[in-house]
């Protein structure tokens, strides 16, 4: 006789800004480390974690994996390519999530765990009403605590918009329009570690109060966590760490005296690695004995490679944090030598490159045919079209590695999803700009910020292209370095602006921001600290103007404003509006009439909109005149009292057949040629000949009378 399964659920709901919240485990994937089903309205996510037990030896770094798989049915939708109907890679969307959860908790792991994690988020339900940002990192947070792995603090998200002076805790899709930010933001109780925000311009005081408003909510989704997590038997499991042991760190300590260290400042990338390579190369040669001596097991090449970058890592942030010189011996807020340049490539039609020292990113616009939008269909978006998009790519030669370009990574999507975002305020509507525009930004040195440096170039390459953004863009990355007590709260900060390569393994926090004149248009926060105060970041961001306002005016002198045309390659777009019931004019006959018109007139792209708007483009202005004149001649009613150069087509002794516009033959009787002439009329008129013609008169049936002039 069959039995029922029993099993003991474990449930808890709650009421979060009118939209309840669920979480749910020992139901599903129970044979996962942890299994959490996490339900906000009709969105329903299972989170997965597990963690390999056996980790490969001589990792240095936390090998974190967190895996969000798009998926049609949760939509109620058969999609993707036709010859597959299935899910293929992880769609844009769903990279962003897993990269956004990523942030949020990487920083909670201990510091030397190397035990591999996966986190697998597997979407069952979605309404397609919210975004789900916040749930993927609640659910993420909830999901490793739930596998008993050593995690220091739940971790909470919430979503903020500003709309008509009000702020909106976790609104819907439908609601983003008429948001002046959208402001994702993740922490443990009482401090922020992530932040990921659009904005409209919004101004720092709006940002405060946001970030205010943040805490409370950061603080209760942590307490419910808490309290959920309560109702489980967790104990702790037992992981590895990759940490130097106290003789190799004081062996390797009295290796790397004062002096090697000092000689390292001053230095750019090339003469910086040479010497930390030299050095990481004597002090392995040095240890070489212990290393393979078996009663000396604390000593491994992974172990001595690892507190030698940590000795250089401490004298760098420890000599910026009590001098306040940096590295290169420059001042915190210092930024490096600029350049840019517009105009540098033929045939494109639009450029900008911006030059930072060691940095360079080459960003190309491309204007196209308003039609040429980008499709998002994906689990989330059926179809959605979208005008402005960029794309930003990151070779490894731009980093001196001699490696190829096989696909786009979640860090290249990222980045240009960020710099996106900073422009999209900026672009112009459809009605003053109908093009179709990609902005792509080539990282071609990096030595690091590039993709603040991307919306820089974004902003020469668009007014080089002649669009009409509403005002200029730039971007700025400020970054923390701190010196922690034994509690990790910390003791002394130095805020920096424009990180160099050399310092990059030093920081505590990259701020990311884009500003206009007029208010911030993107921000970006990652951390490596379990906590950040938020004095720290109103304090970043208050002195990130002034580095902003010297990049801006620095790119201003190169080009103040768009210029007053497109290149002579980019397409030129003439709009015409054509009455709704006239379009079917010009596509009848199975596309004849149209197809004529583009094979005319060299391949003219033609297309309408459902109000009758009319778009014709193409890179040289005859063409476009040409179609313009075949299209209103076609659209065009015909009335009593219009005169027209007619052409003969048929000469009989009753009459001329003449051609009228909209393609119709009639007949200009012989009693309506302005004078009497003798037959046969073959002696006066010859056909294909031009005569100016007047409608005499149009009756019920559209029958014409034309009179010859």
């Amino acid at each position: 006789m069959t039995t029922k399964k029993q099993f003991e659920l474990k449930q808890h709901s709650f009421e979060w800004e009118w939209k309840t919240m669920s979480f749910e485990t020992w139901k599903l994937a129970m044979q996962a480390g942890s299994s959490i089903r996490l339900q906000l309205w009709e969105n329903v996510l299972l989170f997965t974690t597990c963690i390999d037990n056996n980790p490969r030896p001589g990792t240095d770094f936390l090998p974190l994996m967190i895996d969000y798989r798009e998926s049609y049915s949760a939509a109620g939708r058969i999609a993707g390519a036709v010859y597959r109907r299935r899910e293929a890679k992880a769609c844009e969307a769903a990279t962003l999530y897993a990269r956004m959860a990523d942030r949020a908790l990487r920083p909670m792991f201990p510091k030397g765990m190397i035990n591999s994690i996966v986190i697998s988020i597997t979407p069952l339900s979605f309404d397609q009403k919210m975004e789900m940002d916040v749930a993927t990192i609640v659910g993420s947070s909830l999901s490793v605590m739930a596998a008993w792995l050593p995690f220091d603090w739940p971790v909470g998200a919430v979503q903020i918009w500003y709309i008509e002076d009000k702020y909106i805790i976790n609104p819907t899709k439908a609601e983003l329009e008429l948001s002046l930010f959208n402001l994702l933001l993740a922490g443990k109780k009482g401090s922020i570690n992530m932040i990921e925000c659009g904005a409209k311009e919004v101004p720092e005081n709006i940002l405060q109060e946001a970030f205010e408003i943040w805490q409370k909510e950061i603080d209760k989704i942590c307490d419910i966590q808490s309290e959920f997590l309560s109702k489980l038997d967790i104990q702790t499991q037992e992981v590895i760490f990759n940490k130097p042991s106290e003789s190799v760190i004081a062996y390797i300590s009295n290796i790397l005296t004062e002096d090697k260290l000092n000689a390292l400042t001053g230095n750019t990338k090339v003469p910086f690695n040479n010497l930390f390579n030299q050095y990481n190369d004597e002090v392995l040669e040095l240890c070489h004995e212990k290393i393979e001596n078996a009663e000396e097991p604390d000593f491994t090449e992974s172990s001595v490679k690892m507190w030698v970058f940590h000795v250089v890592k401490y004298f760098i942030r420890n000599r910026t944090i009590e001098t306040k010189k940096r590295l290169d011996d420059r001042w915190e807020l210092d930024i490096r030598s600029l350049y840019c340049e517009v105009w540098n490539i033929p045939r494109v039609h639009g450029t900008g490159l911006f030059w930072r020292w060691d940095t360079q990113v080459m960003t190309t616009t491309t204007l196209w045919w308003p039609k040429d939008y980008l499709i998002y269909d994906d689990m989330e978006n059926d179809g959605t079209k979208q005008r402005y998009f960029h794309h930003y790519n990151f070779p490894p030669f731009s980093v001196w590695e001699a490696n190829t370009i096989r696909y786009v990574w979640r860090r290249e999507i990222g980045h240009g999803k960020l710099a996106e975002k900073a422009l999209m305020p900026m672009i112009p509507s459809k009605e003053e700009f109908p093009y179709s525009i990609r902005t792509v930004s080539e990282c071609l040195w990096s030595g690091w910020s590039t993709s603040m440096w991307s919306v820089c170039g974004s902003t020469l390459s668009l007014m080089d292209a002649w669009v009409p953004i509403k005002k200029p863009v730039a971007g700025i990355a400020m970054w923390l370095m701190t010196k922690l007590d034994d509690n990790e709260n910390i003791e002394k900060y130095s805020i920096l602006n424009d990180l160099q390569w050399t310092e990059d393994f030093t920081w505590d926090m990259d701020f990311k921001v884009a500003w206009t004149r007029d208010g911030v248009t993107a921000i970006q926060l990652d951390t490596k600290l379990k906590w950040l105060p938020m004095n720290i970041i109103h304090e970043t961001i208050t002195r990130s103007i002034a580095g902003y306002n010297e990049i801006m005016d620095f790119m201003l002198e190169t080009i103040a404003k768009p210029n007053d045309r497109v290149k002579e390659y980019a397409p030129k777009i003439f709009i015409i509006k054509v009455a709704v019931d006239k379009i079917k004019e010009v596509i009848w006959k199975w596309w004849d009439v149209i197809n004529k018109i583009i094979e005319d007139c060299d391949g003219i792209k033609i297309d309408f909109d459902d109000d009758g708007t009319c778009y014709l483009t193409h890179p040289d202005q005859a063409m476009i005149d040409k179609a313009t004149a075949i299209i209103k001649e076609i659209v065009t009613d015909l009335e009593v009292g219009q005169e027209f150069d007619a052409k003969i087509t048929r000469v009989e002794d009753y009459g001329l057949f003449v051609q009228l516009p909209k393609n119709k033959l009639w007949l200009c009787h012989i009693s309506n040629l302005w004078q009497r002439y003798e037959t046969p009329l073959t002696n006066h008129f010859k056909i294909w000949t031009n005569i100016r013609v007047k409608i005499k008169s149009i009756d019920h049936d559209g029958k014409i009378a034309v009179l010859k002039i």
